[in-house]
């Protein structure tokens, strides 16, 4: 933890406060690494990708001013109950990725994937208090849930083109992307992406119909 904040006091009283120009993530990279010397490769890149929020492949004034906010989700520990860390899902929650393709084609539901690492502190903190929740396991009754460690899974996370943790992803039973959210939620906000993903999972649907019948 001491180590961590001397990373964010670097971080906080070396950068200046504006910028002249955006910059290219590359350089906000370049420039983030200078300051932040002894941090994995991983979450650099993971600090990186969700400062650039819009993923344009620019950093805004406006996306730079809000790094600290990103620096806190990426390397700032959340304490939680022993119990409820790690890997410790809901029992509704798959973790083999090809059983949740299964699922999902057995039942017509879409799958939401969460991506993920073994050292992501949201991640962990939405496991032992968003997940359990009413709310939450009611939405998801929709929905085929799965984790991903993408630590492990580097295939499957390269694919989605995952780049911070948590990445949710919705998966139509057609293994169509629908739609996708990098970031962590309290219960209210999940349980609105929930609604969302469902959405757009019909509209995917749709689309894909319409687009068949126009090819026959």
């Amino acid at each position: 933890m001491h180590s961590q904040l001397c990373y964010f006091a670097i971080l906080m009283c070396l950068a200046p406060v504006a910028l002249a120009r955006e910059l290219s993530v590359k350089e906000f990279r370049n420039y983030a690494q200078r300051r932040l010397v002894k941090v994995e490769a991983e979450k650099l890149d993971s600090f990186v990708a969700l400062v650039d929020k819009d993923q344009d492949g620019r950093i805004s004034e406006t996306e730079f001013k809000a790094r600290l906010l990103a620096y806190q989700e990426i390397f700032q520990r959340v304490e939680v109950k022993p119990q409820n860390l790690g890997h410790n899902l809901p029992d509704n929650w798959h973790t083999d990725w090809k059983k949740a393709q299964e699922e999902s084609v057995k039942t017509g539901k879409p799958i939401v994937a969460m991506f993920s690492a073994s050292w992501c502190g949201p991640c962990k903190t939405m496991i032992a208090t968003v997940f359990p929740t009413d709310e939450v396991q009611t939405a998801l009754k929709d929905f085929v849930p799965v984790y991903i460690d993408s630590e492990k899974d580097r295939e499957l996370a390269g694919k989605y083109d995952i780049r911070a943790y948590p990445t949710f992803k919705c998966i139509t039973p057609e293994q169509e992307e629908a739609s996708g959210h990098v970031g962590g939620n309290p219960v209210e906000g999940f349980v609105e992406l929930l609604g969302k993903f469902k959405t757009a999972a019909k509209e995917k649907k749709a689309a894909s119909q319409d687009a068949e019948k126009d090819a026959s």
